[in-house]
This record gives structure tokens, C-alpha cells and sequence, in this order.
């Protein structure tokens, strides 16, 4: 009995075929997995910011939540004086549902250029009160 030299047998191609196509579907899943990954926004529990406003006079960052436990009890945000502008000392925020009505939370200024503000919530936001659709306003004075 003589073996065959050139030709594959059956069962050799559909073997081949079948590493084939799984390497291509975990190709297609790792790219889907990344994709949803990449355009997920959820906030992690370093914090988040979202839903900026501009502020008149002044640049500044998006509202950083600290979340502990799933709640955030401070957020934190800069602001930098636009030329010829009085540097920022006093500022206030409101976090509310879309449409709803605002509630102010005075924040605290640190020194540094550009200004860090905290601020401290009277009653803590969830982490689901932070990632739907809410209305973020910012006022800073000089």
C-alpha cells in the first residue's frame, strides 16, 4: 500500500478549513469586543465628566466625579482666566436630570494656575444619576 504524494486527503482539508474559520471568527469577536469597549462612556470609579457648558471668560475642564461605593459625593473641574480676564475665586455647579430644576452646589477654589474647584454635594449622586442624560451648568466669578 502505497501513500499519495501531492493530494490531500478528505479529512485533512476539512480539518484545516475548520482552523481556518475559527481563527477568523475570534478575529471578528476581538474586533466587535473592542469596538464595543471603545465606545462605551459609563463612568469608572475614578470618575467621570460629561455635558460641559462653556463658561464666559474662563476655559474649563469637564466636571471629574469622585465615586466611592457607586456614589459621588465631589466633583472637581478647573478654570483658567482668558486674557485679560481676573483669575477665578469663586464658582458654583449644578447637576440635574434634563428639564429638571437646578440645585447649586458652591465649590472651593485651590491656588495654582489654571484654578482647581471642589465641590461638595449636600446629598450624594449615583453613578446612574451621573451617566444619564443630565444637565451640567458651571458659574465662575473673579
Amino acid at each position: 500500500m502505497s501513500k499519495r504524494t501531492g493530494r490531500r486527503s478528505f479529512a485533512s482539508r476539512k480539518r484545516k478549513m475548520a482552523g481556518l474559520l475559527a481563527f477568523l471568527l475570534a478575529g471578528v469577536i476581538g474586533v466587535g469586543a473592542y469596538a464595543f469597549t471603545a465606545g462605551n462612556t459609563q463612568a469608572e470609579n475614578s470618575g467621570a465628566g460629561a455635558n460641559t457648558k462653556a463658561v464666559s471668560g474662563y476655559t474649563d475642564s469637564p466636571l471629574h466625579f469622585t465615586l466611592a461605593s457607586g456614589t459621588a459625593t465631589e466633583a472637581e473641574f478647573t478654570a483658567e482666566a482668558a486674557t485679560g480676564e481676573a483669575e477665578a475665586k469663586e464658582a458654583q455647579i449644578a447637576v440635574y436630570p434634563a428639564g429638571g430644576t437646578p440645585v447649586w452646589t458652591p465649590c472651593t477654589a485651590t491656588a495654582g494656575t489654571p484654578v482647581t474647584f471642589k465641590c461638595k454635594f449636600a446629598t450624594a449622586l449615583t453613578r446612574e444619576e451621573i451617566e444619564k442624560d443630565t444637565e451640567q451648568e458651571t458659574v465662575v466669578t473673579s
